[in-house]
């Protein structure tokens, strides 16, 4: 059960901050590149 709790917060937390990290790659004032990075971490540590 607690897998399951910690797999579904880092997908949202990836989901979250792949949204704000495509936002900053359009918008010159947030810096993109951090937050993607943030979400291919919690998108690999994903377990099965």
């Amino acid at each position: 059960m607690g897998k399951q709790i910690r797999n579904a917060a880092r997908v949202v937390v990836g989901s979250v901050c792949v949204v704000i990290g495509v936002i900053g790659v359009l918008l010159p004032l947030i810096p993109g590149t951090p937050f993607l990075l943030i979400a291919a971490a919690c998108f690999s540590t994903l377990e099965p």
